[in-house]
């Protein structure tokens, strides 16, 4: 007798578990078809195919040539791509992860002006995490085998790139974001040949301050800044060459849009930063020797390697007390 209670509580545990695995689908089905069922002139989202698997532990959406249209006059912004796929369990349904593989195209058009970005990558996953309210908690990307296209001409890639982000503990209204990107490769006409084309190490961990209204718009950043906005560094380190950068500090925009703040800096081959800044035009060649002798000397006496205060101000870099770099605004207005 034992036997069979035991077969009928299994029983009844598989209907239950099935019964609120297709309940879960259904659900998410008819989210997805909710979605697009309210588009309107300022959104619209669209797919092809969707296919929702998985049971018994998983929910998985496959959806085809997924696209997305914001609209808001006079600004337009699309993405689309081929294939998204998603994966989340029943029983942890804050937590999703996504498969992002392959390219993704995004326009972005104003009156008189059009820009596209193309992201081809080997592979992309995310896995993003939500609140009880919907917001997102934690967001994490690792691509690999990064391709960049700007406006049809190729530009940035990377052997790997990973992002994360997370509103920060303890400071309201921030966000911690980290970026860890390794093998990054330059555009064989973005310097003269004689300048290494791989960054071998991008590592960025960050706080920024003040949550930007909207889109990055010259208002919004203009907002942004006027509120206290900064960006607070805990680390930057650059490995490109023979050049070693670590710095932390903290940055802001000033009235014109040009980077503004003070950092810490320890530099290990400075020169291959001096003539960067020749080559990119920051630095007008005139004032590459005294700045060179200057920065010498100083590294000289550390020991070779340069430490130094880093300012951003009135549109110009310093090291130190040599100024190396002219700063553009971060946006037209």
């Amino acid at each position: 007798m034992r036997y069979y209670i035991l077969i009928g509580v299994v029983i009844a545990a598989m209907a239950g578990w099935s019964g609120f695995w297709f309940h879960a689908a259904d659900k998410v089905r008819t989210e997805l078809e909710r979605h697009t069922n309210e588009n309107s002139q300022a959104r619209e989202w669209t797919h092809r195919e969707l296919e929702i698997s998985g049971f018994p532990f998983r929910i998985r959406i496959d959806l085809s040539q997924p696209s997305l249209v914001l609209r808001r006059p006079p600004q337009e912004f699309h993405w689309r791509t081929d294939h998204v796929k998603a994966v989340g369990h029943p029983w942890q349904p804050r937590h999703i992860l996504l498969d992002l593989s392959g390219q993704h195209l995004f326009r972005a058009m104003g009156k008189t002006r059009q820009h596209s970005l193309t992201v081809d990558s080997g592979e992309a996953l995310a896995s993003v995490e939500v609140d009880g309210g919907g917001i997102p908690a934690r967001l994490s990307l690792d691509s690999k085998d990064i391709r960049l296209q700007y406006d049809g001409a190729a530009g940035l890639g990377a052997k790997r790139m990973q992002i994360h982000a997370r509103p920060a503990p303890e400071a309201p209204d921030s966000v911690d974001v980290a970026l860890h990107g390794d093998g990054l490769n330059l555009n064989a006409g973005t310097f003269p040949a004689e300048f290494p084309h791989t960054i071998k190490l991008v590592d960025l961990q960050t706080t920024v301050t003040g949550l930007l209204k909207g889109d990055a718009s010259p208002q919004n950043l203009a907002q942004w800044r006027d509120g206290g906005g900064t960006l607070e560094i805990t680390k930057l380190q650059v490995q490109w060459g023979d050049m070693d950068i670590y710095a932390s500090g903290s940055l802001a925009l000033d009235t014109q849009m040009r980077a503004i703040g003070a950092l810490t800096a320890r530099i290990k081959g400075h020169n291959q930063l001096l003539d960067i800044a020749v080559a990119s035009g920051a630095m007008d060649k005139d004032h590459l020797t005294a700045a060179r002798a200057v920065l010498g000397l100083l590294a000289a006496a550390a020991g070779g390697t340069l430490s130094v205060p880093v300012r951003l101000q009135d549109g110009k870099l310093f090291l130190g007390p040599a100024p190396i770099a002219r700063l553009t605004p971060i946006i037209s207005r």
